[in-house]
């Protein structure tokens, strides 16, 4: 299980590789337990192998949640997410970003994480 500090943006970004490496290593680890070959986990999930491999492919951030969640219920597991207030540092990092935004789609953009950011817990 892990708790991701955010999700937003379409553009891959450090959390969200690191949301898919941990997401990827933890298939895998349970492939390897289990001996499930790429093979056979395709099989499973009546899907090709190029497809599994994508979902096993920790840079690759385009795949679903769906296609995450049908790999991970294939081999037992159960993906837990938890989504927690950003840190004041992070919301401070927005803002400067914000303050500094030329762009106004950029800005938008930045305005919503900050929001959501800060309300998330409330």
């Amino acid at each position: 299980m892990y708790h991701p500090e955010s999700m937003s943006g379409s553009a891959a970004n450090p959390s969200d590789i690191e949301i898919k490496r941990c997401f990827a290593e933890s298939i895998q680890r349970k492939m390897a337990q289990d001996n499930v070959s790429i093979s056979a986990l395709a099989q499973r999930m009546k899907t090709g192998r190029t497809s599994v491999r994508r979902i096993l492919d920790a840079n690759n951030t385009s795949v679903t949640f769906r296609s995450m969640t049908r790999a991970a219920e294939a081999v037992g597991l159960q993906i837990k997410l938890t989504a927690i207030p950003m840190s004041a540092e992070k919301l401070g990092h927005l803002a400067h970003r914000l303050a500094n935004s030329k762009d106004k789609a950029d800005a938008r953009k930045l305005t919503d994480e900050i929001i959501s950011g800060f309300y998330e817990g409330a």
